[in-house]
């Protein structure tokens, strides 16, 4: 049981750090979407 507690708590863990892309342990870089909306200005 201890197992599969540590497993759904980390699983929630990463589902609610990348409810937040930009910011925490986990981030993804801004520049594809920044490039992207570049293009659809054009």
């Amino acid at each position: 049981f201890i197992v599969s507690a540590a497993l759904v708590a980390a699983a929630l863990y990463l589902i609610m750090d990348m409810d937040i892309p930009f910011s925490g342990p986990i981030q993804i870089s801004p520049a594809p979407l920044q490039r992207a909306l570049a293009e659809l200005k054009q």
